[in-house]
């Protein structure tokens, strides 16, 4: 089965729901989801791709201006773990992502082709 558009939440979403119905079980309780949204400020003193927790914000965090611009919107999480649907990609700059969390190299704001 070809894996999804990492692009768009909805499509892992479907991509998820078909596996459970090929092994005729659910994995995951996915009609019980939680939309969580996290705080993230800018301060252009942290590196590239990285984060730092937020001392002003409980539960936010600081990062540069091109990180938050190269980050999704929106990112789909399924239990503990993000490796599940892990799609490593290396950039031209050499730094390799995860497409799940990029829409552009944090670090060189490449765009990042399918």
């Amino acid at each position: 089965m070809k894996s999804p558009d990492h692009r768009d939440p909805h499509k892992v979403l479907d991509y998820i729901k078909k596996l459970e119905n090929e092994v005729a079980q659910p994995g995951f309780e996915i009609d019980q989801r939680q939309d969580i949204q996290v705080k993230i400020r800018v301060n252009e003193s942290i590196g590239p791709g990285m984060f730092k927790p937020d001392p002003l914000i409980p539960g936010g965090y600081l990062a540069n201006s091109l990180t938050l611009r190269a980050m999704r919107p929106d990112i789909f999480v399924l239990g503990e773990s993000t490796e599940d649907l892990a799609v490593l990609h290396e950039c031209a700059c050499g730094h390799q992502l995860d497409l799940q969390f990029w829409k552009l190299c944090p670090h060189c704001a490449r765009e990042i082709k399918f």
